[in-house]
């Protein structure tokens, strides 16, 4: 198996999550719109969260955003490698799925399913992207 760089995947995943909070937040504060303050409490909060989450489309269109953000990943990651970048998209796949695994706890619902089968596949994506951006190998 060629060497993947493990300083290009964790780069990468790092810059992935830190682009999914910030992508979670602005949705947040879109779909909140005035509702939301900052002298809520934790009880109003999570109240409010629950009510964006069963009223509006905040979660298809995280799960968009989340599926951008996962191409973006895998990109960037081979971009960093600067080779093999289908084996470093494929790595980013492999994380995400575990991430996904990891903080779902066990609860498979529609979206995480749907997250768990477009991993790989998106990231797969992201790296063919950063291929046709890099020299061809002698």
């Amino acid at each position: 198996m060629p060497p993947i760089s493990i300083k290009a995947i964790a780069i990468a995943f790092v810059a992935e999550l830190a682009a999914d909070f910030i992508c979670q937040m602005l949705l947040f504060s879109v779909f909140a719109g005035d509702t939301s303050t900052s002298q809520m409490s934790a009880e109003e909060l999570q109240a409010l969260t629950q009510k964006i989450i069963e009223t509006t489309a905040i979660i298809p269109v995280a799960m968009v955003l989340g599926m951008a953000t996962t191409v973006g990943g895998a990109y960037f990651a081979a971009r960093l490698a600067k080779k093999i970048p289908y084996y470093h998209g494929l790595a980013m796949g492999i994380v995400g799925v575990v991430y996904i695994l990891i903080v779902s706890r066990g609860s498979f619902d529609g979206y995480t399913r749907l997250g768990l089968l477009l991993t790989i596949p998106a990231s797969l994506y992201g790296a063919h992207l950063a291929r046709k951006q890099m020299p061809p190998e002698s």
